[in-house]
């Protein structure tokens, strides 16, 4: 049965670098935020998102986040990495080759490794809506004019490094409560994106948690 389903779209796990988030976090804070799904988008790998899916009671898309050479983009619903530096057009190849969903992500966003011009319609949805992008109604606005003139669906996700932004940004897809439910809802181009761009307060506490995390590792 289709439901109302409210998903974030881009989620960095403790398996990224630059990201402390715990499967624990995932489940709190998805309850906190009313999400029913969550993407796990490591930069470069899958290992972390499958783990996790395995863990824990909560609907985890596998995804990652892939550093092309013409910019960043996620794949939904992978089961293997994708490998970095390829041209976006050769990795939008083995993300379907996989049977998953390319998203132009951040697509405007300053300092973020964004795509801009490189976006075509080989992508199956863009990120209209992001909120670590900066400067973030620009990024929105500007990524609302592309998926609509290029016919892409919309979506959203907060890129989250810390527990506490989980949730900012999300999609509202009519779906059934599956993962294939929610890429057919994509496809068919149900989803409508929202979401706040993340205080200050959460962008210095992200930096103080990584230098946490850093220090750890050092020891």
């Amino acid at each position: 049965m289709k439901k109302k389903l409210r998903v974030d779209f881009h989620v960095h796990s403790e398996y990224s670098s630059d990201s402390v988030i715990s499967s624990d976090d995932l489940v709190e804070y998805a309850i906190k935020r009313s999400l029913d799904a969550v993407a796990i988008t490591d930069h470069n790998q899958i290992k972390g998102a499958l783990d996790i899916a395995r863990k824990i009671d909560l609907l985890i898309i596998p995804s990652i986040e892939v550093s092309t050479r013409d910019g960043h983009l996620v794949g939904l619903n992978v089961s293997k990495t994708v490998p970095k530096g390829m041209s976006a057009e050769d990795t939008i190849e083995r993300i379907h080759s996989q049977g998953g969903l390319a998203v132009a992500c951040h697509p405007f966003a300053w300092f973020k490794g964004s795509l801009g011009n490189k976006i075509s319609k080989r992508f199956d949805a863009i990120e209209t809506v992001n909120s670590s992008s900066f400067p973030f109604e620009r990024c929105k606005k500007r990524a609302n004019m592309i998926a609509d003139r290029l016919n892409l669906a919309k979506i959203a996700g907060t890129d989250a490094h810390i527990p506490q932004s989980i949730g900012f940004s999300y999609a509202i897809l009519e779906a059934e409560p599956t993962i294939e439910g929610i890429m057919h809802a994509i496809l068919e181009k149900r989803s409508q994106s929202f979401g706040l761009p993340l205080p200050v307060s959460l962008r210095i506490k992200k930096k103080f948690m990584l230098i946490k995390k850093y220090s750890r590792k050092k020891r």
